[in-house]
């Protein structure tokens, strides 16, 4: 992955240049910038989605954020920034309810900041400082414009009845009560739609088996977020991110192939917003399901505050088929250029050559041997079915397997043994070590870990890396993902758009 330093490398130029360049900020030659914008092709760099650095301004800019809540602002001027739902940018005004946005913030400091303090709210600035690692002063200089505005509120986090000696602890919280999110995740066997608040507290949930027709699937779809919107009518909807089983476009707004759907190029954004008035101006945002996966379980370990070391991780996700999702620096990894929605899709990649059919037109598939519906494969080719049974699904065969049955057991092995494989071939593609184990495989963890961890230690990454695999969550990541797709995109924006008004 290019960096800005490399880029300027190239171009022979500074850093601030080629950010000058990226940010259309500031006056550069023509030659040089002709210089920066070749060498920006050639390394085919592309800016993080919240800028590595917020440009450097000389008069400050403020943004309004009237109560934390996003709301459409009337008479909006076209050259007027603005992100999803109404948050303006505007030149200080005198009026309260702005905010100043100091100069030399970093942008990931910035969205860092507003992370943790959703994920560990209430939490104090003490605190707040630790685990940004950087002085208080600096964080009073970011937190105390934030609670002007309405976008934090600070207050004591004790319960009543509870007495400490010395000062109170005052703890930061995101204000969310007029504002909410909705996730939807779009599974082969079912769909989840919910709203949630900021901090991820689920408001309402629907849950309908996804129809075989994705015409069908996304007009049930809208159908839910009518009734989730009208069901909370004292909140203005920020933003919607949707979770589906498959590689998406680079805009995120297409799922470009759902193979155990048999989906091709269902334009999800635009079906969910098509004749939807009401939803003029909210951002949906279409995340394959194991990249949405990943950036729950990074949210959950900022809530654990799981050390820095382990904030880069490979997040591998079997259900019924396998995805992976890569988390570098506490930051999800898509990819570059136009390519970037294919990054992940190793549950395609070929362990047997000539193997089984998979529902992808391949054959030999990771996934077909390795996940949970894998497992079910292997449990019903190792055994003869009477015409018309069953095959018995994964859950079953775990419970089985618990109750002392040897067939059951062996194939958990197997599954373990094949996942192991595959893991160890990612593990030396990525040059990552650390592994999370997410989805419905989890179930069956006690029986898969052992032969897993046989199958890695064989390997040249196993015997070469430091590597760890350990299990996530079985349940969760589904809708909770596509909540935190929303979620981020909004401090994504936020961010970005501070910079924009430089």
């Amino acid at each position: 992955m290019s960096t800005l330093r490399d880029v300027a490398r190239l171009a022979g130029v500074s850093k601030m240049t080629v950010s000058r360049v990226v940010n259309k900020s500031g006056s550069v030659k023509a030659d040089t910038r002709a210089r920066v914008e070749s060498a920006i092709a050639q390394l085919d760099f592309v800016p993080s989605d919240a800028g590595r650095v917020l440009s450097q301004r000389r008069s400050p800019t403020r943004l309004s954020l009237p109560h934390g809540v996003l709301t459409e602002e009337v008479g909006n001027s076209n050259d007027r920034p603005t992100v999803a739902g109404g948050l303006a940018l505007s030149p200080i005004a005198g009026r309260s309810d702005l905010f100043e946005v100091s100069s030399h913030l970093s942008g990931d400091t910035a969205r860092t900041m507003l992370r943790i303090v959703r994920a560990a709210q209430p939490i104090s600035r003490v605190d707040l400082a630790r685990r940004l690692e950087v002085n208080r002063s600096t964080v009073s200089e970011i937190v105390t414009p934030l609670i002007a505005s309405g976008v934090l509120r600070e207050a004591a986090p004790e319960a009543a009845g509870v007495h400490r000696r010395g000062r109170p602890a005052i703890g930061l919280t995101l204000c969310g009560d007029r504002s909410f999110f909705i996730g939807v995740n779009i599974g082969v066997r079912r769909t989840q739609v919910g709203a949630a608040t900021t901090d991820g507290v689920m408001l309402a949930e629907e849950l309908f088996d996804t129809p075989s027709d994705s015409n069908d699937a996304l007009r049930q779809i809208r159908s839910a977020l009518g009734r989730l919107r009208a069901s909370l009518p004292e909140r203005s909807l920020v933003s919607i991110g949707v979770s589906v089983p498959g590689p998406t476009d680079a805009t995120r707004g297409k799922l470009l192939f759902a193979p155990h759907l048999s989906w091709r190029d269902v334009p999800v954004a635009d079906a969910l917003l098509e004749n939807e008035p009401g939803l003029n101006g909210v951002p949906v945002i279409v995340e394959n399901d194991a990249t949405a996966a990943a950036i729950y379980e990074a949210r959950r370990r900022l809530r654990a505050r799981t050390p820095k070391t382990q904030n880069n991780f490979i997040l591998v996700r079997a259900g019924t088929g396998i995805g992976v999702g890569l988390v570098l620096g506490g930051e999800v990894y898509r990819g570059s250029g136009t390519d970037r929605g294919l990054l992940g899709e190793f549950g395609h990649m070929t362990i047997l050559a000539g193997g089984d059919p998979c529902a992808c037109g391949n054959r030999g598939c990771w996934e077909v041997y390795a996940s949970a519906a894998g497992a079910a494969s292997i449990y019903s080719g190792a055994e003869a079915f009477a015409s018309g049974e069953t095959p018995p699904r994964f859950i079953e065969i775990v419970a089985r397997a618990r109750e002392g049955e040897l067939l059951a057991q062996t194939t958990l092995s197997r599954v373990g043994q094949n996942l192991g494989i595959g893991i160890s071939n990612v593990i030396t593609g990525l040059g990552v070590s650390r592994v999370v184990i997410s989805g419905r495989i989890v179930h069956g963890w006690m029986f898969i870990r052992k032969s897993l961890e046989d199958a890695v230690a064989q390997t040249m990454a196993g015997r070469l890396s430091n590597w760890s695999i350990e299990a996530g969550q079985p349940t969760g990541a589904g809708l909770g993902g596509a909540v935190e797709v929303a979620i981020e995109h909004y401090l994504t924006e936020l961010v970005r758009s501070t910079r924009a008004a430089a």
